[in-house]
């Protein structure tokens, strides 16, 4: 395992990684904007391949729902669909108590 620094505008955070395998690939991009781009990556110590990456990251769903679970503290797993209605609360129901407040509503609104 290794801890990967991503900079982000002054910022770091720590990301562990298992060593993943690296491929090279060919893109065909204009070069206005690979220039400017390098230029802003040099400048937050970053190269073109780690923005490239950390695009395509975004299209990972499964990576952002783990770091999104991770930041709020929730588990990150699948459940079947019969856990999830094994672990539904049991209590009230929402049509119960809705049509409580609004006879106690009424009933409060008639007297005056």
């Amino acid at each position: 395992m290794e801890i990967l620094i991503y900079g982000n505008t002054g910022t770091y955070r720590w990301r562990k990684a298992l060593a993943r395998r690296k491929v090279k690939v060919t893109l065909s991009l204009r070069e206005d904007v690979v220039r400017r781009a390098k230029s802003k990556l040099a400048i937050e110590g970053r190269s073109l391949s780690d923005a490239v990456e950390e695009f395509l990251l975004t299209y990972d769903e499964l990576d952002f729902l783990d770091k999104l679970c991770e930041s709020l503290g929730l588990e990150s797993r699948f459940y079947t669909s019969s856990e999830i209605t094994s672990n539904r609360s049991t209590g009230l129901k929402a049509e119960e108590v809705v049509r409580e407040v609004r006879d106690e509503r009424s009933n409060n609104l008639s007297r005056h």
